[in-house]
Order: C-alpha cells, then structure tokens, then sequence
C-alpha cells in the first residue's frame, strides 16, 4: 500500500511541530510540507499535490476558507481537512461550503485528529468533530477563574495543570497596558513587575525593581505618604484604593514627566492560613486626564471673569420644580446672596413696581412660547436705579427648563437717554420742521438705536430682495458698511447658502410670518461663517407685506466645537472596536495556540499508557480535561471581545451566533428574520450593525421585561436596514441619553445614516438604516484573482 502524502498548513510552528508529531505515529502516512499561511498552503499545494490537506482558519494573507476553495478547484484530488480553534455551527458550514471533507476543533485535536484523517482518506461521510461546551461556549466557571487571585498558586504534587494556569495568567499579566505588581513581605520586596509598570516608573527594566524593596528600587517616594500606606495595607489587611493621586517619579530619563498622577489599588493578599504574605499592586496612569480638567477649570474661571468684566450674570429656571439658578455673577448684579433661600423674593422687592407687571407677564408667557425677552428697572441698595436686560429660551424639547443671561445695560441706557436729549435740543432749533416730523424722526431715531446696541446682525430686505437697513451688528459682522450694501442684495454681498430653496423660505414667510434656520454667509475677508439667522414679516399699517427683518447670530465657533466633539467621539468608538480585535487576537494567537500545543503534547504522553504508572495516567488525563477548560474559557471570552465570525464568515454568521447564545443565557425568545441576500458589507458597516444588535439585546435584557425579541436585517442596493423590537415596558428619558445608545447614535452618524428609537407602553422599536454599495463580490473569485 502507497504511503498517505500529507500537507500541514498553519501559521503557529509549535501547532505544526505538534500536528506533525501526531501525524507521523502513523508509519503509513507521510507528511510531505508544510505551510505558514494560506498562500503558501495554495502554492505548495498545487506543486506537492498531497493526498490530504490540513488547513487552520485564522491565517494571515489568506484566510483557510478561502485557501481551501482554491485547492479544491485547482487540485481536485488532494482532500481537505480543517483544523480550527473555532466551535460554530455557522464556521462549520462554511468548512464544508468550501470543499473540507472534515472539520477538527483545536481544542480536540489529540482526541479527533487522527480518525478524521483516516476517516477521508477512505472517503467517508465527513467528519465533524464533538465538542463539550454547554451550548453557548461559556462554561460554569469561566468568570470566576479570572476574577479569583492566583498569586499563591504552587505546583503542589499532583498539581502540574494549576502551575501551567498560573503560568497562561502571568503571562496576561505581562501584556496588559496597566501597571501590575506584586510585593512580597513585610519589607515589600518586589517578586513580579510587567513591563508597564517599569515604563510608569521610568526604570530601563525589570531588574531596577525585582529582588529589590520598594524603599530601595523608589526612594523618590519617600515623605510622599505612600510608603506608611504600603505598611498599613499589610499590618490591616485593609485595601487602598487610590484616586488621581499625585506622585512625584525619577523618570525624566525616559522622557516623561516627572509629576504624574495615578489612579491605583493596593490589594494585600493572603496565604492558605489567611495571613497577608504580599501586596498586589495595580495603577493606571490618568495625568493627561487630571491636566486637560485642570485646564478646563481655567478656562471656566477665565469665563466666569468675563462674565463679571461685561457685567452679564446666566440664570436657569424650572418652572415645574419652581427651582430658580442664578449664577455667582448674577447674585453680584442683584446685590442677592445664593445662601439666603428668600433670595427670589429679594429680587421681586426691588424691582421697580411700574414694571413688575410687564416682567411677570413676560414670565408667564414664556412658559407657552418656550422665550422671554424684556427690559426693566431694578433699585439696588448699593448702587441706585440699575436697568437690566434679560433673555432666555427652552433648548430641549420634552425640557420645561428655561436658560438666559440678564445684563446691566444701566450705562447703555444712560447714554441712548443722553443722545435722545441732544438730537431733542438740535431738533428744537430747526423750527421749519413740523411736529409731525419731530415725533417720525425720534421713533426712528430711538429704534435705530436699540438695533444698534444689538450685538447680532440686523438689517432689512424689501420684497424685491434689496437691503433697505444695515445695523451696526451687521458691520461688525460681515465688514461691510451700511452704505455699501443699501439697495443691493444680500446674495450679492453675502454668496448665502440655504438650506432650502428661497422660494420655499419667502412662500413660508408670507404663509407664518416667520421663519428661522442656519445660514452660510461670506464676510468681506472672504472668510465663510455659520448664522442662527430668525426672519420677520414687515407689513403695512393696512396688511400689505412690505418686506421682512433679518436677524443673524454668528454661530461659527460653535459649530466648529459641535463637528469637533462628533469627531472624537467616532474615533474613540474606532478606537475601542481595534482593541477588543486586537485583545481577542492576542488571545487566539497567543496563548490559544500554546494550548492547543500542550494538549497535542499530554495527548502524546497518554499514549504511552502502558509505561505509566496509574497515578500519572490519571493525572495526565485530568490536565488534558483542564487544557481543553481553559481552551474553552479563552475561546469564550476572545468571541465576546470581538466574534472572528464577524470577520471571517460576515454578519450573518456573526449575528446568529450571538443571538443563540443570548437566547440560551437570558431565556428570552428570540426571532431572527436575515435578508437571504445580504453579503458581505464593509467591515465598518458589520462591526456598526453587530454593536447595534449588541447593545439592544443588553437593553432588553436588562430594562424592558420583555419575553421576547425580533431582529430583522434586510438590504437594498442602496441601504441596509437594521429592526429591533421588543413588548416591554418602553424605555425612560434618562436611559434615551445613556452611553449605550448615545453610541449606537454616533455609529450610525459615523457612517451617514440614521438612527430612530420609538418607546412606550407596547414596547421599544430601534430602527438602523446605513448607506452602502453594492456587495464586495464572492470571496471565492477575489481570492482567485490575488492568488493568480
């Protein structure tokens, strides 16, 4: 009988140290190359042509899926056999799709791998290998052995599986970001540092600390208190928990700053006979975040000191709770103490009684149109008549609350009443005028006037779209003159961009009477800028409509602030979705592959049953049962991270995954309805969806008592369109500006779509809809395509 010619294809060498050991028992089979990834596999392939191939999944430049079509169309003969740390339905199916004739889970490697070798190579049914999780890949235990502390872990006799655990822990200890340690005794001598915790502390290594006390590795740290919390920790047995704590570091060599601030804990931890044998240590530097709030308080007090500069206070009103919020500024003004609970009825007293009736009605009207805006006279003790301008408006549908500023425009006035009494002393003298014209002039005088102390830009358009007033505002504003612009048209000056068509703004006009909306204008610099601008009918005496009046605030810096934090926010969700990749990554390549190593290895030594002795045959099975344990747990926890179905076989296969063990976890049904023609999107536009599927199943789960769940994915070729719904209870208010769905928002923002989130009694719908192109094409021919 001819030897059975094997290739091995995987991108791990001790995985095909170990596949090779197993294979080559076998004195018939012969294992004739071997790959590193699946071009390679592809390529060797083609020129060794095996009898059988063994393909992992998870390799660089391409992926065993897409290897596996191109042996099976271009070396029809040679049989494909997947080995995968995967255990998926879906990711079986998709094997299987490909042209494998079997499928070994890693995980079972020492126990599956050599029957389904025999089982294709004498062209059986294909062979699928068994697994043992619980249905939903987590096991009994997988949370508790990570949370509990393994730093007194021995290899007691007996025991080899617990030190190889301890060992798989220490070295996720050494890749962590935060900085970990472990000082032992009551001198607290350091036994374990991870690289992080070196870098913190400016030291070049870990032999600066290790072997060393904390008193002799940091003496920097003396008479900064922490060496008498150290002691204290260990004498009490008591934790310390550690919050923006400064800490002064000899670090300047390695090009950080010597102050830094840390959030830490100190957690002592116990022997067998529970006495505090060390102390565990784990800090996380924030000083970038304690310096940027640092700098924002500054600039809130610079803030508050124009406020006082410019003699403007800000209030915020509830009228529901009947709460009134003045700021110190405008206690100043008021001459009022924020102390004195009767500090409301203080102000009522002073204000001048001819205009209380004006202020309170004003009040009582903004409680239906949502602003208020007026004048009045108040008497200071201190200070005499002051007149006060205030203004203020709702910012929030659903939000009764109402926000405004008050200004002291005492000198304002004073001046407009000064320059009424000269233009009244020069109007005296001309005596060929007739009092009509005297009492025309002073109205238009007196309006004129209050426009220009207006800060906004003010001016007038006739209905033939010419400029007939230009306001101060406007000048400072735009850097045209009044005499520039009268009678020209704002398009001209200003090159405006609407929002929608003018014609619909005029027709809107004439309709309501008012209209308002955001504005692109040109300044003379030719500099573009941003307008809240507010539009008024002018009508005649008789109802004709003469024109209308424009007024524009410069909302530029705002916007720029808005776009700015809409920016951050989206890289800081890219950010967060590459680092759970990368973690789940780590996790397969690292210390998933190791296991699946040290399986294939105790699977060799059971092997050899006869020469050993019961006691290491037992203990040998029990860490094969252990290894497989932890495979699972890491398996676990690598998929929640970030599902490699997500990447590797698309969203539907993602997506079922998850909702089937959601299912089977909260005991909630769940319907899934999946567009047969959905495809692969853009891996942005997965990841989006995914999230979004994600966060309203943990949304369901945890607030709405529903017993059931539907999920509908469809697509168009312009469009994909994302349904959940549930029969709960609805969700509340608060819970609508939560960072879950405030995330949700910002995904679907990110891609340029849109997000809706309808809730009430017979339930929640959230609805997704996200722009995309056509599908990618078959992973089949594009893999043809970079392999040729």
């Amino acid at each position: 009988m001819n030897s059975v010619r094997i290739l091995i294809a995987d991108d791990h060498e001790v995985v095909r140290r170990g596949v090779r050991s197993l294979l080559t028992s076998r004195k018939e089979w012969d294992v004739c190359g071997e790959a590193v990834d699946g071009r390679d596999a592809v390529k060797k392939a083609k020129e060794l042509k095996p009898d059988v191939v063994v393909l992992d999944i998870s390799m660089p430049d391409l992926n065993g899926f897409e290897a596996a079509r191109l042996i099976h169309k271009e070396v029809p003969q040679s049989k494909i056999l997947i080995l995968s740390q995967h255990n998926v339905s879906e990711m079986l199916q998709t094997a299987l799709d490909a042209g494998a004739r079997g499928y070994v889970s890693k995980s079972e490697v020492s126990r599956d791998l050599l029957p389904a070798v025999e089982a294709i190579i004498h062209n059986r049914s294909p062979f699928i290998s068994q697994t043992g999780n619980n249905g939903d890949g987590i096991s009994a235990n997988a949370y508790s052995a990570l949370s509990e502390n393994t730093t007194g872990i021995a290899a007691q006799p007996g025991e080899l599986e617990l030190l190889a655990e301890r060992n798989h822990l220490r070295e996720l200890f050494m890749q962590l970001p935060a900085a970990i340690g472990i000082m032992s005794g009551p001198e607290q001598r350091w036994s374990f540092v991870n690289p992080a915790y070196v870098r913190a502390v400016g030291r070049k290594s870990d032999k600066d600390l290790l072997g060393k006390t904390v008193r002799e590795s940091l003496p920097e740290l003396k008479d900064q208190g922490f060496f008498d919390l150290l002691d204290q920790v260990y004498r009490s047995g008591v934790p310390f928990v550690g919050t923006e704590m400064k800490v002064k570091l000899d670090r300047v060599a390695s090009g950080l700053p010597e102050e830094a601030f840390f959030n830490f804990i100190y957690q002592p931890v116990r022997n067998a006979a529970g006495a505090v044998e060390a102390i565990f240590v784990h800090a996380v530097e924030v000083t970038d975040h304690v310096l940027a709030r640092r700098t924002m308080e500054k600039n809130e007090n610079r803030f508050r000191l124009a406020q006082v500069a410019a003699q403007i206070g800000t209030w915020e009103w509830d009228p529901d709770g009947k709460n009134t919020s003045l700021s110190s500024e405008l206690h100043h003004m008021f001459g009022t103490e924020a102390s004195d609970p009767d500090h409301v009825q203080t102000w009522k007293s002073r204000v001048l009684a001819e205009d209380m009736a004006k202020v309170q009605a004003a009040i009582q009207e903004s409680l239906k149109t949502g602003s208020m805006e007026f004048e009045y006279r108040y008497q200071d003790p201190q200070r005499g008549l002051r007149w006060f301008y205030c203004k203020g408006r709702r910012f929030t549908e659903g939000d009764r609350r109402l926000f405004g500023v008050v200004l002291d425009i005492t000198e304002r006035k004073q001046i407009a009443e000064a320059l009424r009494n000269a233009h009244e002393e020069l109007e005296a003298r001309v005596q060929q005028r007739t009092a009509e014209l005297q009492r025309r002039t002073e109205e238009v005088s007196a309006q004129a006037d209050l426009l220009n102390l207006a800060n906004d830009a003010i001016f007038v358009r006739t209905l033939d779209d010419k400029i007939t007033y230009w306001n101060q505002g406007a000048e400072r504003l735009y850097g045209w003159s009044r005499a520039e612009v009268l009678q020209k048209t704002p398009h001209q000056i200003l090159r405006t961009e609407f929002p929608q068509p003018f014609e619909e703004i005029k027709a809107q006009l004439l309709r309501d009477g008012q209209w308002q909306g955001e504005l692109t204008h040109s300044k003379r610099d030719g500099s573009r800028i941003t307008v809240a601008s507010r539009w008024s009918m002018w009508w005649s005496p008789e109802g004709k409509p003469l024109g209308f009046l424009e007024v524009n605030s410069d909302i530029t810096e705002r916007k720029r602030a808005e776009e700015g934090l809409r920016t951050i926010s989206g890289r800081l969700l890219q950010m967060q979705d590459d680092e759970r990749r990368r973690i789940a990554r780590e996790l397969h390549d690292s210390a998933g592959q190791t296991l699946v190593a040290l399986d294939m290895n105790l699977a060799s030594i059971q092997r050899e049953a006869k020469q050993l002795s019961p006691q290491a045959l037992k203990t040998c099975s029990e860490s094969l049962d252990l290894v497989k344990e932890l495979s699972r747990e890491l398996r676990t926890i690598s998929h929640l991270l970030h599902p490699p179905l997500l990447d590797e076989a698309g969203l539907p296969s993602a997506v079922r995954w998850y909702v089937e063990g959601f299912a089977e976890r909260s005991k909630i049904r769940v319907n899934l309805d999946l567009d047969a023609n959905l495809g692969r999107l853009s891996s942005e536009c997965e990841t989006a969806i995914f999230r979004i599927v994600q966060e309203s199943l943990t949304n369901i789960h945890r607030h709405s008592g529903s017993p059931t769940a539907s999920i509908n994915i469809s697509r168009t070729r312009r469009e994909v369109r994302l349904g959940v719904h549930d029969q709960g209870k609805g969700i509340s208010g608060s819970m609508k500006r939560g960072v879950g769905i405030q995330g949700m928002h910002e995904r679907v923002r990110q891609l340029g779509g849109r997000l809706q989130i309808n809730s009430g009694k017979g339930g929640t719908s959230v609805v997704a809809i996200l722009p995309t192109e056509s599908a990618s094409g078959d992973s089949f021919a594009s893999a043809v395509e970079r392999v040729s």
